[in-house]
């Protein structure tokens, strides 16, 4: 069966395998997948359309047919050009569903450098390159396992994922990451921003308060995170809780005040405002979609 004939996202992280597959499909400048970070490798294979990717310091336009490789930790956003659409599937897991906690040579010369930054994926496979057809396979296959879970399919998933992995460092599509001690410590401070922006968005959060955390002037820390998230830190607040409305608008019957309020806009003209401006409807118009 054609992957894109399914249409579930899944989660079974909680079921002891620690995998997640999720299909996104951007119209209309919509959904802006905003900077994060996770300790899974996620692997997406486009099937149509163009959107602007940003993984560490790098940006690129996906095409049809690429699949790109996300390390573990890797800072990254996936941005909606103009109104095209955008259509993907992605395969989250962690390395523990490939033995990282094994301990065994596979997991101390391979994984755990991968998932410790040392090693780093190339960013993205495109269909004239080496082993492609059968990493796209091997891919496609994987996630039609996951979607499916037929009985015995764990072992099925980690021989496809193992088997994928060794076509990627065969064919060097695996490579050091030279990085020095200064652009690990920025690093760490964007991820310490972005969680402390996501656990604590229904508060009050100020310029100054975010630049005490990096231990950053004002003025060198909204420098800082306009360079390197390419938003403004504000910005990103406001389209972080804006994701956040969204969310209990489609999932809960809560009043509009109420997702307003919780979502960390103490003020319901401008949550309407800004909703407006962000997704071009109206917060009660996007709950009936």
């Amino acid at each position: 069966m054609d992957l894109r004939t399914l249409h579930k996202d899944i989660v079974y992280k909680t079921q002891g395998t620690p995998y997640s597959l999720t299909r996104t499909i951007t119209k209309n400048g919509q959904p802006d997948i905003l900077f994060h970070w996770h300790t899974d490798v996620e692997l997406v294979y486009v099937h149509e359309g163009t959107a602007q990717f940003h993984i560490d310091y790098d940006y690129f336009n996906s095409e049809a047919g690429d699949i790109i490789l996300i390390r573990p930790n890797a800072l990254h956003s996936i941005h909606p050009i103009e109104n095209r659409r955008h259509y993907m599937d992605a395969i989250n897991f962690h390395l523990d569903l490939m033995g990282y906690s094994a301990m065994d040579q596979a997991s101390i010369e391979y994984l755990q450098p991968l998932y410790n930054g040392q090693l780093d994926f190339v960013r993205v496979i495109k269909p004239n390159q080496p082993a492609y057809a059968d990493i796209r396979q091997c891919l496609l296959d994987a996630m039609k396992t996951g979607y499916y879970r037929t009985e015995y399919f764990e072992f099925q998933l980690k021989a496809q994922l193992n088997q994928l992995f060794f076509l990627l460092f065969e064919n060097g599509y695996v490579i050091s990451k030279e990085q020095s001690l200064e652009g690990y410590r920025k690093e760490e401070k964007i991820r310490t921003i972005i969680d402390y922006i996501g656990s604590h968005y229904q508060e009050e959060l100020t310029i100054d308060q975010l630049a005490q955390i990096c231990g950053y002037s004002d003025t060198h820390f909204m420098n800082f995170f306009k360079k390197h998230l390419g938003v403004s830190c504000m910005e990103y607040v406001i389209q972080f809780r804006l994701r956040k409305a969204a969310e209990l608008l489609q999932h809960s019957t809560l009043p509009v005040l109420e997702i307003a309020t919780q979502s960390g806009f103490n003020n319901l003209s401008n949550f309407n405002r800004q909703f407006k401006k962000y997704y071009q409807i109206t917060p009660s118009q996007y709950r009936k979609k």
